[in-house]
């Protein structure tokens, strides 16, 4: 049986001796959580919460949408909130926590929470934690074919400079080195901004990524249009991309790296989070057919490291709502899913044994072993600039190549954020 943490335990029982008198299934208690989970993965988040709801009688129900930020906003309208939410963007969570309609943590978990959130989260929603951080993905990889490397001689890259070399030295061997696509339905874009917040995050380090996501530096900074420019350097040379700007905007993203795998491989090499695990065609194996080594810093150091997650908040305060949360703040929750892969833990203090597989458990070593960490700046900043603005720049920059131009529209979703909330 999984150990749940004792202030889970200590709530649930409050509600089991209060108001279920009864054996029978009807009578439990439910907690409603509502997210964008679906298929498989709301079938390992069920799996997740399993022993909780063995535990406590509590009967956890999981609504999946996969429009989940224009639904969770059109409930709030109507004043049909679930009792907890999944949430992609911490900048979600501190906006609906401003407009009063989600419960602090309680103090137990969010105590837990401090530790787990290191410097990732924490500034997302000020001194006042609202969200369980349950799931996260680590953003900086480079996924290549180990094979083609050793056949032509390439080195995995050390330092940037060492990745532009590589980048320069496939495509003289007639071959192309990147595989890159972002569609993505309403949320084109995220794929090139991570790309963004990578570089700035190498180039300027963590003190200036903060106060880019907070706005304190803008868009239209030297050092963010330097980021912008170095990204332009590596996609919009003829020969960088497969398909180029054409196939970059119109190829969902989850497709981008599959032309890595034909007999005559199109592409090489495909940044994109530890996620695309998912994506990959059937029959390849992680560690022999396609491995990753981590986006290089400037210099050469341990590299920052770039991660997302999904964060539980919860919309009604009752005992069983804070002993579902309670359980979510603890690194035991994350063992069902675990077990059956696709799973990486915010907790350092995870027990690495509980991944299914090696590569789940790279993962989670490269994210609990990094001495900088920061979450997808897109999700922490304000969602009209995030998930609006900056997005939308992105696609322009690719497919324009003006970074000066791009970087004065994304900034421009500040003012509009602040007109409307006057």
């Amino acid at each position: 049986m999984r150990r749940l943490r004792a202030s889970a335990l200590l709530v649930a029982g409050v509600v089991l001796a209060a108001g279920c008198s009864s054996s029978s299934v009807d009578d439990r208690p439910v907690v409603e959580v509502f997210g964008s989970w679906r298929g498989v993965d709301a079938e390992r988040f069920a799996a997740m919460i399993e022993p909780f709801e063995e535990e406590t009688g509590i009967d956890v129900r999981i609504v999946g949408s996969a429009s989940f930020v224009r639904d969770i906003n059109d409930r709030a309208t109507n004043a049909e909130l679930p009792d907890v939410g999944l949430f992609p963007q911490p900048a979600l969570i501190s906006d609906f926590a401003q407009r009063g309609l989600l419960v602090p943590l309680a103090e137990a978990t969010a105590s837990s929470q401090r530790n787990a959130y290191r410097d990732a989260v924490a500034a997302a929603v000020d001194d006042t934690i609202y969200g369980v951080w349950i799931k996260a993905a680590v953003k900086s990889l480079v996924w290549y074919r180990p094979d083609t490397f050793a056949e032509r001689g390439y080195d995995v890259p050390k330092t940037w400079a060492d990745l532009v070399t590589l980048t320069e030295e496939i495509e003289s061997d007639g071959m192309v080195p990147w595989c890159l696509s972002m569609e993505s339905f309403s949320s084109t874009g995220w794929v090139g901004t991570d790309w963004i917040e990578d570089i700035v995050l190498r180039q300027q380090g963590p003190d200036l990524y903060d106060a880019w996501v907070s706005n304190e530096v803008s868009f239209e900074d030297a050092a963010i249009v330097a980021a912008f420019e170095t990204f332009g350097e590596l996609i919009h040379p003829p020969g960088r991309v497969l398909g180029g700007a054409r196939r970059i905007l119109n190829e969902p993203w989850q497709n981008a790296q599959t032309p890595m795998f034909d007999d005559d491989p199109g592409c090489l090499m495909n940044r994109q989070a530890s996620f695309e695990e998912a994506n990959l065609p059937s029959g390849v194996e992680i560690g022999e057919d396609v491995d990753v080594f981590g986006l290089p810093s400037v210099d050469g150091t341990e590299p920052p490291v770039l991660v997302a997650g999904n964060l539980a908040a919860a919309f009604n305060d009752r005992p069983e709502v804070q002993a579902l949360l309670a359980y979510l703040a603890t690194p035991e929750s994350g063992k069902g899913w675990a077990e059956l892969g696709g799973y990486t833990s915010p907790h350092p203090d995870f027990d690495p044994s509980w991944y299914a597989n090696e590569f789940d458990r790279r993962v989670g070593e490269v994210l609990n072993s990094a001495r900088v960490v920061r979450f997808d700046g897109s999700d922490l900043m304000l969602p009209a600039v995030g998930t609006g603005t900056f997005w939308a720049g992105i696609v322009d920059f690719v497919r324009d190549a003006d970074a000066r131009a791009a970087v004065a529209e994304i900034q421009k979703g500040y003012p509009m954020v602040e007109a409307s909330e006057g």
